[in-house]
């Protein structure tokens, strides 16, 4: 009979990466040559995102949203996509806007107009969301620069992960390898 759709269900868990990997490209060819729709259930956003045309994220049950994985990492529409999508995931911190700028503790980050805007019209809670990709280390006194302390640095071989305390928020930085940083 033929076969309209193949579901998966998280079919690598527990396979080591090495063989996750291989295992996965196979996957990808049978996917092109068979031209079958594949539905893959899967915890692992790594697997979900270099795996899948489109991605459909739950949470507590439901589709928060839908979309290939650049849409869903550019413009997340839920705070968990937000911070589920990405390693680390998506700076998430608690802010108010004024005079176009997001307010977090006592620091001011400027906004596009268009977004300030839209998030002034908005009216409820309102969070900032930041990649830590997105997220520069300057020199203390730098003009426009936030001030923060930083508290921790994971070297990770091709890259650092740097943990700021920002008022009372801590945000994380994607640095480069070469990149001098030290907690203080």
């Amino acid at each position: 009979p033929d076969v309209a759709a193949v579901l998966f269900d998280e079919p690598l868990t527990t396979i080591d990466q090495h063989l996750k990997w291989t295992l996965r490209r196979k996957l990808k060819q049978i996917h092109a040559q068979l031209k079958l729709s594949l539905i893959y259930v899967t915890h692992d956003q790594v697997e979900a995102m270099t795996f899948a045309d489109q991605v459909v994220v739950m949470y507590g049950g439901e589709v928060v949203q839908m979309g290939s994985p650049q849409d869903l990492f550019e413009q997340p529409a839920h705070t968990f996509v937000g911070f589920f999508v990405g390693s680390p995931g998506m700076n998430l911190m608690p802010c108010t806007i004024e005079n176009g700028s997001a307010v977090v503790a006592d620091a001011r980050i400027p906004l596009d107009p268009a977004a300030a805007q839209q998030a002034s019209r908005s009216g409820g809670k309102l969070t900032l969301g930041i990649r830590p990709e997105f997220v520069e280390l300057a020199a203390p006194g730098t003009p426009n620069a936030v001030s923060g302390e930083i508290e921790r640095v994971e070297d990770l071989g091709v890259y650092k992960i740097v943990t700021a305390r920002l008022g009372g928020q801590r945000i994380m930085a994607e640095v480069s390898e070469d990149e001098k940083v030290s907690p203080g």
